[in-house]
């Protein structure tokens, strides 16, 4: 004999899962951490809120089915802030919906990585290599917007994947070496380039000690 059937009362489908990653921690795999740092995750133009889980560091759309569908759409604009100011984000987030699925679905189906820059208000681990650099005008102005690379070894130019970063309204940035190796307090050559290259920087080259975060001027020539 089969039990009294019960209507649903409640209904909620998963949409797409969202994880960030700090821009210096790429590339990623399943032991990069992900940003811990609580986010806001939203889809405004929906009135859509993101949940974040804190257990994996993720954040969930999804949507009560039981008397409505799903929302869906193409390329629905994705905003992330950051309440601590830790974290910006400089990349364009479209999210199309609804996802191409397998069958039957995987948790993979669901996981969108996207990267985020760290601002001048996160403060790296103790005894990480890092640039807190200020660029200004030769007038002593800010100078804001600018793209800024920093490399090490003898290179020229970058090396294929080099993280970048911008200046903010203040002409500051963060640029971090998170993966480098070497003794503490070791000297290290590093070379900056801003713009591509389009903006000369002052000085284009020079020398940071491992395990330490800099506080460095530069200067828009």
């Amino acid at each position: 004999m089969q039990g009294p059937y019960v209507a649903a009362l409640h209904q909620r489908t998963l949409c797409a899962v969202y994880r960030f990653y700090d821009v210096f921690m790429l590339p990623v795999d399943d032991r990069t951490p992900p940003v811990s740092s609580a986010l806001e995750v939203s889809i405004p133009s929906l009135g859509w809120n993101a949940m974040r889980v804190d257990s994996d560091h993720s954040y969930r759309f999804s949507a009560v089915t039981l008397t409505q569908p799903a929302p869906s759409g193409p390329n629905l604009p994705v905003q992330v802030l950051a309440p601590a100011g830790d974290y910006v984000n400089h990349d364009a987030i479209l999210l199309s919906l609804p996802l191409a699925l397998s069958a039957p679905p995987l948790r993979s189906d669901f996981l969108i990585r996207r990267r985020l820059w760290p601002t001048t208000a996160l403060r790296p681990p103790a005894g990480e290599t890092g640039v807190r650099g200020h660029i200004h005008s030769p007038t002593a102005q800010p100078v804001a917007g600018l793209k800024v690379e920093m490399w090490t070894g003898a290179a020229l130019v970058p090396p294929a994947g080099t993280p970048f970063t911008r200046s903010n309204a203040d002409g500051d940035f963060l640029f971090r070496f998170p993966l480098l190796k070497g003794a503490p307090g070791q000297s290290l050559p590093v070379h900056i380039r801003l713009d591509n290259g389009l903006v000369p920087a002052s000085p284009a080259s020079l020398s940071i000690v491992t395990g330490q975060t800099q506080i460095i001027l530069f200067q828009r020539t």
